[in-house]
């Protein structure tokens, strides 16, 4: 057995902060500072020096109801706590090489967790068909029929709490070696599972509105994070010389291959009713007997058995959702291809005596995703096409959702073929940086 180097781990309970927006959100939109009304003729409203002049008192009339925004925090609420705990083995292998592996395992104790206590979830029917998850018969919109029990002006009343459903689990091993003729090489592998709630946001209303849902939209349900890269592969080579006294010379490349951005596929418009567009996660039809399929506009000519031959094709290509056939797609369940780009840095020093010190003067030339720059196809990212890939058009007659399928190209009668599409922006382009640094008394 080779010689061991160091055994390390510890574990502990950790514990900070959110952002205090989160907290302040309290004091602006507690009902009285701020509010909006619905103005169907804007003459009604003229200027008027008087700034309470049209201040609407007391819901006085039905036709003029103010609504407004609450965030409130529950009683017991507690920072964000976690238990995290690490166990790691560094160990010289056969041939002077050094392996690490390493486990990271965290728990949520106490995240942040976010309800709408103003979502009538006690009048709801689930729709017919394969797709029957709980539609809202109550929706919370102020001078409905059948508006919210406890105030039908107040628009979201969004509470802070707490959840320990979170959790993450990270394995990482690398392998390094340094030769005596100034090489230096290393590569490694992490694989990362995490899961969690609610992913976080700006304010209190928007992180509710953006987590994408089945069905209630108050649940704690897992899934997986926002930020997680389940499969992360990294490589590195470089050589260094010292010559003359005074120049030192490293040539250094890093290589990064990694999972891609992860997507959620919802619904167009609002299908439970809970006045949010676009955070239905959509169900994934096993056939053409499972979806209800509809013209998207009066343009559009195709017929159900057109409509669904192209989404079925779609369905197909999708590795993610050709596995999801007779489910829901999960949030953040769509994973972009892998990326991988190569890293180039040269740094030049200049060795310089004062003072019986060495001080040095370093030049460096980065080339960030450098293969890009020797072959335009290597290094580019992929982005997904559409993540709202059906749009829900109304209820048929037997209460099932109708949906359609929306082109690339309606006029032209080109529809959606491809997941992915080729990134454009920096990160799929190589770039060059510059620098210049002075090292005193080493």
């Amino acid at each position: 057995m080779e010689k061991v180097l160091r055994n390390f781990g510890g574990t502990g309970i950790f514990s900070g902060r959110p952002p205090l927006v989160w907290l302040s959100n309290q004091a602006s939109n507690n009902g009285v500072q701020f509010g909006s009304e619905s103005i169907d003729n804007p003459k009604n409203r003229p200027f008027n020096p008087d700034v309470d002049a049209f201040r609407n008192l007391n819901n006085a009339t039905a036709a003029n109801n103010t609504r407004y925004n609450l965030a409130v925090t529950v009683k017991d609420f507690k920072f964000p706590q976690i238990w995290r705990s690490n166990l790691a083995v560094d160990q010289v292998l056969p041939g002077g090489v050094t392996g690490t592996l390493e486990a990271l395992y965290a728990k949520d104790l106490n995240a942040v967790y976010l309800r709408n206590a103003n979502l009538n979830t006690s009048a709801y029917t689930a729709l017919a068909g394969a797709d029957n998850r709980p539609r809202y018969t109550a929706p919370r919109i102020y001078g409905a029929a059948n508006p919210t029990p406890a105030n039908p002006n107040i628009s979201d009343a969004i509470v802070m709490d707490n959840t320990s459903k979170g959790h993450s689990l990270s394995l990482t091993g690398t392998l390094q070696k340094e030769f005596k003729s100034g090489f230096f090489a290393m590569m490694g592998y992490t694989y990362t599972d995490a899961r969690s709630v609610n992913d976080g946001g700006s304010i209190a209303q928007s992180m509710w509105r953006d987590r994408y849902v089945v069905g209630d939209p108050n649940s704690e349900t897992l899934s997986y994070s926002s930020y997680m890269v389940r499969n992360r592969f990294i490589a590195s080579v470089a050589y260094r010389k010292e010559y003359l006294k005074h120049l030192g010379t490293t040539i250094s490349l890093f290589y990064q291959l990694q999972d891609g951005l992860r997507y959620s596929y919802v619904y167009d418009n609002d299908l439970n009713n809970d006045e949010q567009r676009g955070n239905d996660l959509i169900y994934v039809p096993r056939n053409q007997d499972e979806i209800v399929l509809v013209p998207n506009s009066p343009t559009d000519t195709r017929t159900a058995a057109q409509m669904w031959s192209q989404l079925d094709r779609y369905i197909t290509q999708d590795r993610y959702l050709s596995t999801r056939r007779g489910k829901y797609a999960e949030r953040n369940g769509l994973v972009a291809p892998m990326i991988g780009t190569l890293d180039l840095r040269i740094a030049q020093d200049i060795f310089v005596k004062a003072g019986g010190k060495r001080n040095q003067l370093q030049f460096t030339l980065d080339v960030f995703n450098f293969g890009n720059m020797i072959n335009r196809e290597w290094g580019v990212a992929k982005a997904v096409n559409r993540t709202s890939l059906l749009s829900y058009k109304g209820l048929d007659a037997t209460g099932k959702p109708t949906f359609s399928f929306p082109m690339v190209d309606e006029a032209n009668g080109i529809p959606l073929t491809s997941t992915f599409y080729n990134q454009v922006d920096e990160n799929s382009r190589w770039r060059i940086q510059i620098g210049l640094r002075y090292r005193l008394n080493q």
